[in-house]
């Protein structure tokens, strides 16, 4: 059998599509057992499947361009393309054919028919039929008579069922579905992984341990970034892969380490229900027991994903959605340059609006909890790291570093220098 192509004069897609499209038909004809033939626009015939199964291949008339099968076959492919779905017709035999046309960049390649198969049963008026049409030596009665008893007959429910699954074939080949395509990519970058690792154990390279990516995961979960937060864990289960060469038993061991200081933080920035708590036990357990790389990705990105959005929201409990939203962004933005309204934009509401309900909501105004924000992760820098001023209040989302110390001052009472002295590890 050839491989699927299209006419010469059709702009083709990529030979990934036309893959897509010949396995896909391959799939659906070895299945349930039905000839499927791709006919282009000029009605000849492009490609067939399941050849050895195709009741008209005995006969010339199928292959008439001039025949009355030609006309009727031009006909229902034209029909289909009208209907803009699948479409079941009676050939001139009395046999049942489904066609289904392939439109690619809204201009129309060609139609697949699938069939001819027998529905209901096998009646003399279809032998009848096929007699008439064809100019048939004596010889070949018994051999066509055979064949067509051998068919297999499909009640009509059955036939709409497989003019659905053949449509459905079609479309699925040539339509990109973004959620699969993200679970494919995710995929071919294991395999890539993988690949890495056989390299990496081939060159008895070691590598060290990626501190400064965990640190940075850690912060960005503190944050209640969660999309940065889950950007991280994956470069750094894939650092991690490669430093285990592949080994998910110690992988999951360092993953649990930091999935346990995170759950830590979670409990003590917010007041954890018995909910979450029994959901965090449940999703380390279910981490635990990960026996393969993508299941421990998978499962680790979830709790992650679930302890940025506790601590996000920690420090809102009432029932706004806007507010909620509102202090998220604030969380994964504080270092940017934010505003009421930019804010206010991303919620797509009134900034009047919004002030008025942070203020009833949070008990102070929205300025006044970004600073708070800003200031409570200089605290962190300034405690735990020895970087200086100008990049504390950088970090911390302040550009002036004046205005920084003068907002600290005012909200800690006494000045950035002086807490470092106080609170340095």
């Amino acid at each position: 059998m050839d491989h699927f192509t299209l006419p010469p004069a059709f702009k083709s897609p990529s030979p990934e599509i036309l893959h897509k499209i010949e396995e896909a038909i391959q799939s659906f004809s070895v299945i349930t057992d039905v000839p499927v033939t791709f006919f282009n626009t000029n009605g000849e015939i492009q490609w067939e499947c399941h050849r050895q199964s195709k009741f008209c291949n005995f006969f010339d008339v199928y292959k008439d361009p001039r025949s009355v099968c030609s006309k009727n076959l031009a006909s229902s492919a034209k029909l289909a393309t009208q209907l803009g779905e699948p479409y079941v017709f009676v050939c001139k035999a009395g046999l049942v054919k489904i066609a289904v046309s392939l439109i690619l960049n809204g201009q129309v390649a060609g139609c697949f028919m699938a069939g001819p198969i027998i529905m209901g049963g096998l009646k003399e008026s279809i032998i009848t039929n096929v007699f008439s049409l064809n100019n048939i030596h004596f010889d070949s009665y018994p051999k066509i008579i055979l064949f067509l008893r051998s068919m297999k007959i499909f009640k009509p429910k059955e036939v709409s069922h497989l003019a659905s699954l053949l449509g459905s074939c079609v479309l699925a080949s040539i339509t990109h579905n973004e959620d699969y395509a993200s679970i494919n990519s995710q995929y071919k970058e294991q395999k890539r992984i993988g690949e890495n690792l056989q390299r990496y154990k081939k060159e008895n390279k070691t590598m060290p341990y990626p501190y400064e990516l965990e640190n940075q995961l850690i912060e960005s979960v503190k944050d209640g970034d969660t999309n940065k937060s889950l950007s991280l864990l994956k470069k750094l289960l894939g650092e991690l892969s490669l430093i285990e060469v592949g080994d998910v038993t110690s992988i999951k061991t360092k993953v649990l380490g930091i999935c346990t200081i995170l759950s830590r933080i979670a409990a003590e920035k917010s007041s954890l229900s018995q909910e979450q708590t029994e959901s965090y036990f449940y999703d380390m357990n279910m981490l635990n027991q990960a026996v393969s790389f993508q299941e421990l990705s998978i499962l680790a990105s979830n709790l992650i994903e679930n302890i940025s959005q506790v601590i996000a929201s920690s420090s809102y409990s009432g029932k706004s959605q806007i507010i909620k939203q509102a202090i998220q962004n604030i969380n994964e933005n504080y270092k940017n340059r934010i505003s009421l309204k930019t804010v206010a934009d991303y919620l797509h509401t009134n900034p009047s609006y919004l002030s008025v309900l942070f203020k009833q909501e949070m008990g102070m105004t929205f300025t006044d909890y970004l600073n708070q924000t800003r200031i409570n992760k200089s605290c962190e820098l300034l405690a735990n790291t020895g970087i200086n001023l100008i990049d504390v209040s950088m970090q911390s989302g302040f550009d002036d570093q004046s205005y920084f110390s003068k907002v600290f001052k005012k909200m800690k009472g006494i000045t950035p220098k002086d807490y470092r002295k106080v609170n340095a590890k």
